[in-house]
Formats: C-alpha cells, sequence, structure tokens
C-alpha cells in the first residue's frame, strides 16, 4: 500500500463522488454511462487500484473492486461482510475500515 489511511479514505471518497456526479450527468444528458467522455474517471480508479498494490482474487477482483462494485461502497448490508479463516467478521461499510482489513496482520 502506497497511500496513508487518510489519502485513501479520500481518493476512496472522491472516486465514488465522481461516479455519482457522472451518473446524474448521464442520467441529464440522456446519454450512456459508459461514454467517452467520462473514461477519466475508469482511469482514476486504475491509479488508485494501482498505488493500493492489492492481491486480486479470482472470484471477485481485489479487496478495493469488491468494495467499490460488489458492496456499493458498503452500502451493501447483506454483502459486505467479510469471515476470515479464523472465525473473525468483519463488517466493511467505511473506506477507513477497509484499509484497517486491508492493513491487517493475520
Amino acid at each position: 500500500m502506497k497511500l496513508t489511511k487518510e489519502q485513501f479514505c479520500n481518493a476512496v471518497e472522491t472516486y465514488e463522488r465522481m461516479l455519482n456526479e457522472e451518473d446524474e450527468l448521464a442520467q441529464m444528458l440522456n446519454v450512456n454511462p459508459e461514454w467517452k467522455i467520462m473514461e477519466w474517471i475508469g482511469n482514476y480508479y486504475n491509479l488508485l487500484s494501482d498505488l493500493c498494490e492489492l492481491e486480486e482474487s479470482p472470484y471477485y477482483g481485489t479487496d478495493l473492486d469488491w468494495f467499490c462494485y460488489e458492496t456499493d461502497f458498503g452500502k451493501r448490508k447483506d454483502l459486505n461482510k467479510v469471515v476470515l479463516d479464523n472465525g473473525i467478521v468483519w463488517t466493511i461499510e467505511s473506506p477507513e475500515i477497509l484499509y484497517d482489513f486491508i492493513m491487517r496482520e493475520e
């Protein structure tokens, strides 16, 4: 991880805000959300992901991918729990908790 906790949290919150704003713009302009003009948002995410240096799972990508896309930034209460092999359950509902989860010592 090349980011501090504060940098990581700010970057994830910025990415979420960018996606929400893109969604609003796409709806107002009645265009496909994957329009070329907004490609830079994907590039921002790729940079963030590269800076995190996270291992990829064959099932869901990285922990960051899972948090952003599968759990909708932790809002999906039915999906935001992780059970570790030792039985410890993490409920990951914020970038702060995600950072702590990523940086945990096993």
